[in-house]
């Protein structure tokens, strides 16, 4: 769940990668992060460790971009990561809930994340879906939906 971040060719051994300074974020006037000051060089690994609630996922999703902090900054290689598509495309994240509408096909969700990322690669997407077998995979996850949609008397 920690997201990697796919350095700029070149050394970057002494450059600060990701920067992390005085941020806060409150939800439902609850401080969740409150300061929060890193400064990571590339290479470097840093492990999140802590209770439920914490705030792990709440930062991770900030260091990704998906959420925009209510004060302090992230960069990347000195770039602030939120509303930063430059930025975001060097990040990999898997998040513990994937996204995806009830009722779509694998095909329909295809089709959404490739409006979504510019560089998403349909030849790479089929190559993939044969080695996991996404055909078979789709017929099975239809006929579960078919099942989970009956009604019972």
């Amino acid at each position: 769940m920690i997201p990697h971040l796919h350095p700029h060719a070149g050394d970057c051994e002494h450059a600060c990668c990701l920067k992390i300074e005085h941020l806060s974020v409150r939800i439902g006037g609850e401080a969740i992060l409150d300061d929060i000051n890193l400064h990571m060089h590339c290479g470097q690994m840093v492990a999140l460790i802590g209770p439920n609630g914490a705030g792990k996922s709440t930062l991770i999703r900030h260091l990704t971009g998906i959420y925009r902090p209510d004060s302090g900054v992230i960069d990347i290689d000195g770039q602030p990561v939120y509303e930063n598509p430059a930025v975001k495309a060097r990040i990999a994240y898997i998040p513990d809930d994937v996204f995806y509408f009830p009722q779509a096909t694998i095909p329909d969700m295809m089709r959404y994340y490739r409006g979504i990322y510019p560089k998403f690669d349909t030849e790479r997407y089929q190559k993939l879906g044969e080695v996991f077998q996404l055909r078979r995979a789709a017929r099975s996850w239809s006929r579960r939906r078919a099942r989970g949609n009956r009604q019972t008397s």
